[in-house]
C-alpha cells in the first residue's frame, strides 16, 4: 500500500482504549512504516512507527509524555526481506512484535484514541510507508491480540533453497556460494544417546570447508580458514536424545548465532557463510562430503538468503510465545531512566516490584534517585500505578539518592522488609568517606559549616556535643528548621542550598523500612548502620534483588539479605549476609566470604583487599532442601565464572568456595530463586556475555540445589543487565529484568520452557 492510501480510524475502530495495529513490510533502507494522525493530513503525527539506523523505532506524543521506544535489538531489518509487525496497546501499555515474537514494550498506552488527549472523541488516519518501505496487509483490531495469537497469525518462514535431497543441486550450490550472510535451518534427530554425525557439510575441489555436526556434547560448526586453524563454533547441550530438534544457524553482523528449537544457544564473533569459499562445489545434508552419514536424519530444512530475525527463527520452530510488560521505562512519570529491579510475592499473593527511579540521568550514585514500586494483585497479570516510597531532595548528579533495593518477606506474618542504600547529594560508591555516620544508638551524626558536630534524635530534635537540645529540628524527609525557619536539608550536597545549616555524614548508609499490608503503605525509613557497619568501612550496601527466609534448617524463620563492602580500596569488595532472627527488627553482619580466604598465596583481609581475584561483589542466596545456603556472587576473578560459596550454619560463615565452570560471569549482578520451599529445584539468572555491551540474559534450571544445571534458556540474546525473580501464585516464574538504561520489564515464564527436565 502506498502512502496515498491512508486507513481511517475512529472511536468505533478502538471502542476501548486498546487494540492492535498489524502489517507486513519490506524495507531496503531507513524510513517510515506508518504513522497515525488526528484530523487533517497536515497535522503532525501522533504516532510514528519507523526504521531508524536499521532497527525499529516507535515515537508518540501522549497527553502525559513524549514516548520514544528505541528498539535497537532489532538491528538488521532493512534487509529487503518480508517482515511482520504488530503494535498492541491497552491498560498494560504497549507491546511491539516483529515476525511473530514480542521484541519490546512500553508503559504508555499508544492507542490512537488516547493520543488525542480527549478519550472517546478522537478520529484520524493511518498513513502507510515512505518511499523506501513497502507495506501490505495493514489490519486494525479493536482488542490487543495476545502473543500466542500474533505468533499463530504470522506465516512460517519458507527457505529460499530447500533441502530436497542429500546434496544440493549444482545450481543451488552456485546460488549459496555467493552468500556472505544468511541462515541455515535443519529439522533433525539422532537415534538416541551418544549417536552422532554430520548434519551439513560443504566443500570445494574435494576438500571439506564447512561442517555442522552433533555429538553427546552439543552441536559444532567448523569452518576452514585458509592457512590458519579452522574456526570452531560450539553450542553445548544434550540434543542426542532421539527427539526431533530444529537447528538454525544465522550468519550476520560479524557473528554466528545458533538456535535450537527456537531458543538462542550461541553468539560467537567471526562471521562465516558459504560465500567465504567462492569455488564451493558441494553441499551435503545428513552426511559429510565423503559420504559418512549421520546416525539419524535431517528431515527437512534449507537456506535463507537473508539473516532471519529472532522472531522468525522462533516462528520457524514454533517456540512458545513469551509476553513481557514494561513496568518502569524512560519517560514514565517524567523520569529519564529506571534501573535495579527487586521483586517478591507476599503470602497473600501480592507481587511487589521495586526500582531505582533515576530522574535526570541513568547513572549510579552520585545521582538523584528515588525508590519506587508497583504492585500486582492478580499474580502479575495487571499492575497498579507507580508509588513513590522514598523521595529524595536535590536533582541531577547533585541530588540525594536511595539505591539498590533488596526485598525480603517474613512468611510467618507477611511483613515485607526493604533494605536499601542511601547517599547524600554528590556522594556515591566512588567518593564516600569511611565510618558509620551514626552514634552507638543509631542516631545520625550531623555537622554544620563550621564543622561542629551534632546528633539527630529519634523525635527530630538536634542535640549538641553535650547532649543538649538546640534550636534545630529535622523532619522525616531531612528538612531542617532553625527556630522555625527553613534551613536546608541534611541529605543535600554541600553548598547546594543557600539556606544550608546541617548535613548528614558523607558516607554510605543502609536504611530499613517495612510494610504490613502487602506494600500498600510503608514505615518511616530507619538507619541501621550501627547494627551492621564498622568505622573502617567506606561503603557497605545491600546486593539488590531479594533476600530469603530460611525454611529447612535449625534457623527456620531467619532472614538473610546479601551485602558487600569496601575497605581502604574503593574498588575491591567483600560480601556476606546480613542476618535477622527477629523478623527484621534488628540486623547483624555475619562473617564475610573473604574471611580466612587465601587467594594467590595471600590471606585476604576485607579491610585492605586489593586483589581483583579476591573480590566478592553483589550476590544472591538460595536455600537447598538440606538447609545449606548457596551464595552466588559477582566477581572479577580471572576465571570469568560465577562465584559460589556455601554456608552450613544459616549464613554465619562460608566455605566450599568455587567458581562454577558452567556459568559465565561478566561482572554483573546475579539472581536466583528456589522454585518451592525446602526444594532443590531452583533457577539462576544473569547477563552472561559481553556483546560488547552487557547482554545475553540466560536462565538456568537446577534440580539438585545448583550442583549441576539441567537446562537453560536465553530470555533476551541482546541488551540485558540486572534481574530479579520470584515464584508467582500460579507456580510460574516472574522475571523482572533490565534492558540496561531503557527500563525494567516483567516476563512471566512457565517452568515448562525448560523442557521435560523440570519434571524429573
Amino acid at each position: 500500500m502506498a502512502a496515498s492510501n491512508p486507513i481511517s480510524w475512529s472511536q468505533r475502530t478502538f471502542p476501548s482504549p486498546e487494540g492492535t495495529i498489524a502489517c507486513r513490510f519490506r524495507a531496503h533502507a531507513d524510513g517510515r512504516i506508518f504513522d497515525a494522525i488526528n484530523g487533517s493530513a497536515d497535522d503532525a503525527p501522533l504516532l510514528i512507527c519507523a526504521i531508524e539506523h536499521d532497527a525499529l523505532r516507535v515515537r508518540a506524543t501522549t497527553p502525559r509524555q513524549h514516548v520514544d521506544l528505541d528498539i535497537e535489538d532489532t538491528t538488521g531489518i532493512a534487509d529487503g526481506a518480508m517482515h511482520t509487525f504488530a503494535l498492541t496497546f491497552g491498560e498494560f501499555g504497549t507491546r511491539v512484535y516483529l515476525d511473530g515474537s514480542q521484541c519490546f514494550s512500553g508503559t504508555a498506552n499508544l492507542c490512537p484514541t488516547t493520543l488525542t488527549g480527549t478519550e472517546g472523541s478522537g478520529q484520524g488516519a493511518i498513513r502507510l510507508a515512505g518511499p523506501s518501505i513497502d507495506v501490505t496487509d495493514m489490519r486494525l483490531h479493536a482488542t490487543p491480540l495476545t502473543s500466542e495469537s500474533i505468533a499463530a497469525l504470522t506465516p512460517r518462514p519458507a527457505p529460499d533453497i530447500d533441502f530436497a535431497a542429500a546434496q544440493l543441486a549444482p545450481r543451488d550450490v552456485r546460488r549459496v556460494r555467493t552468500l556472505r550472510s544468511g541462515t541455515i535451518f535443519m529439522h533433525f534427530r539422532v537415534r538416541g544417546p551418544r549417536q552422532y554425525g554430520t548434519l551439513l557439510a560443504a566443500g570445494e575441489r574435494g576438500e571439506e570447508r564447512l561442517a555442522v555436526s552433533i555429538d553427546d556434547n552439543g552441536i559444532t560448526m567448523t569452518a576452514a580458514d585458509g592457512l590458519y586453524e579452522p574456526s570452531t563454533y560450539h553450542a553445548r547441550g544434550a540434543w542426542d536424545d532421539g527427539r526431533w530438534h530444529d537447528l538454525s544457524i544465522r550468519s550476520a553482523r560479524g557473528a554466528i548465532d545458533m538456535y535450537v528449537d527456537g531458543w538462542h544457544e550461541l553468539h560467537q564473533a567471526g562471521q562465516v557463510f558459504f560465500g567465504d569459499w567462492p569455488q564451493l562445489d558441494e553441499v551435503a545434508i545428513g552426511q559429510n562430503t565423503e559420504g559418512v552419514r549421520l546416525m539419524g536424519e535431517v528431515r527437512n530444512g534449507g537456506v535463507f538468503t537473508t539473516p532471519l530475525t529472532d522472531g522468525a527463527i522462533r516462528r520457524l520452530s514454533d517456540a512458545p510465545a513469551l509476553t513481557t510488560t514494561a513496568l518502569f521505562d524512560k519517560g514514565y512519570h517524567g523520569s529519564v531512566s529506571y534501573r535495579i529491579p527487586s521483586i517478591i510475592r507476599t503470602p497473600h499473593g501480592v507481587v511487589v516490584a521495586g526500582a531505582d527511579q533515576r530522574t535526570a540521568i541513568a547513572n549510579d550514585a552520585p545521582n538523584h534517585i528515588n525508590f519506587v514500586m508497583r504492585r500486582s494483585l492478580d499474580g502479575g497479570r495487571t499492575w497498579l500505578d507507580m508509588q513513590t516510597v522514598i523521595a529524595n531532595p536535590g536533582e541531577g548528579v547533585d541530588g540525594a539518592c536511595t539505591i539498590d533495593s533488596c526485598l525480603v518477606c517474613d512468611e510467618r506474618n507477611g511483613r515485607l522488609t526493604v533494605l536499601i542504600d542511601r547517599f547524600a547529594g554528590g556522594i556515591g560508591l566512588p567518593n564516600n568517606t569511611p565510618g558509620t555516620g551514626v552514634d552507638r544508638h543509631g542516631r545520625p551524626c550531623l555537622y554544620d559549616r563550621a564543622g561542629t558536630r551534632y546528633v539527630l534524635a529519634d523525635d527530630g530534635t538536634v542535640l549538641d556535643g553535650g547532649g543538649e537540645r538546640t534550636g534545630y529540628r529535622v523532619d522525616a524527609h531531612g528538612n531542617v528548621t532553625h527556630e522555625g525557619r527553613a534551613s536546608g536539608n541534611i541529605y543535600l550536597k554541600e553548598g547546594a542550598d543557600p539556606d544550608e545549616s546541617l548535613l548528614i555524614e558523607r558516607t554510605s548508609f543502609v536504611i530499613e523500612l517495612h510494610s504490613d499490608d502487602d506494600g500498600e503503605t510503608w514505615s518511616t525509613p530507619r538507619n541501621i548502620n550501627h547494627m551492621i557497619k564498622e568505622d573502617w568501612m567506606h561503603f557497605l550496601g545491600v546486593s539488590p534483588g531479594n533476600g530469603i527466609q530460611l525454611q529447612s534448617s535449625e534457623h527456620r524463620g531467619r532472614l538473610l539479605v546479601p551485602f558487600y563492602c569496601t575497605g581502604a580500596s574503593l574498588k575491591h569488595y567483600s560480601g556476606g549476609a546480613l542476618i535477622s532472627d527477629d523478623g527484621g527488627d534488628t540486623w547483624r553482619r555475619g562473617s564475610m566470604i573473604n574471611d580466612g580466604r587465601i587467594v594467590n598465596g595471600t590471606a585476604v583481609d576485607p579491610k585492605t583487599i586489593r586483589d581483583d581475584d579476591a573480590t566478592t561483589h553483589e550476590s544472591v542466596f538460595v536455600e537447598r532442601a538440606d538447609g545449606t545456603v548457596v551464595c552466588f556472587f559477582r566477581n572479577q576473578n580471572h576465571a570469568g565464572r560465577i562465584g559460589v560459596a556455601l554456608s552450613h550454619d544459616g549464613g554465619e560463615t562460608w566455605d566450599d568456595l568455587y567458581f562454577d565452570k558452567n556459568v559465565p560471569d561478566i561482572f554483573c549482578q546475579p539472581n536466583a530463586v528456589a522454585c518451592a520451599p525446602r526444594s532443590d529445584t531452583m533457577v539462576f539468572a544473569n547477563a552472561s556475555q559481553m556483546l560488547p555491551y552487557r547482554g545475553n540474559g540466560v536462565l538456568r534450571l537446577s534440580l539438585d540445589g545448583a550442583r549441576t544445571w539441567a537446562a537453560h534458556r536465553c530470555i533476551n540474546p541482546y541488551h540485558y543487565g540486572y534481574q530479579c525473580m520470584t515464584m508467582l501464585p500460579d507456580g510460574e516464574l516472574g522475571l523482572l529484568w533490565e534492558r540496561e538504561t531503557a527500563g525494567l520489564y516483567f516476563t512471566t515464564l512457565p517452568l515448562s520452557i525448560f523442557g521435560a527436565a523440570e519434571t524429573h
